[in-house]
């Protein structure tokens, strides 16, 4: 479970297991670093304190091949950056 107590620790976990995503070479190592995405988004979205720390770390996969993973990354940095009235009109 994730707290304001221990969020920071959550987010450097997430954030290794990332660059481990790269580094291996595994059958599932795109899915996992699709869910690792999608959990740190949900995670810094809550804990906004953490955004600023995370955000260098998930811009790396805006390249990436799987088109999911970047998506999420610019629902990320839509999300956690731009004042939600610029983008109220705009759908996810």
């Amino acid at each position: 479970m994730t707290s304001s107590r221990n969020v920071e620790e959550v987010a450097l976990f997430l954030k290794k297991q990332l660059q481990k995503t790269q580094e291996a070479d595994f059958d599932k190592a795109a899915e996992y670093r699709q869910l690792l995405i999608q959990s740190i988004h949900v995670t810094a979205v809550k804990f906004s304190e953490i955004a600023a720390s995370v955000v260098h770390a998930l811009m790396e996969f805006l390249g990436d091949a799987s088109s999911s993973s970047a998506l999420h990354v610019v629902a990320f940095v839509r999300c956690a950056f731009i004042p939600h009235h610029l983008t109220s009109g705009i759908p996810y």
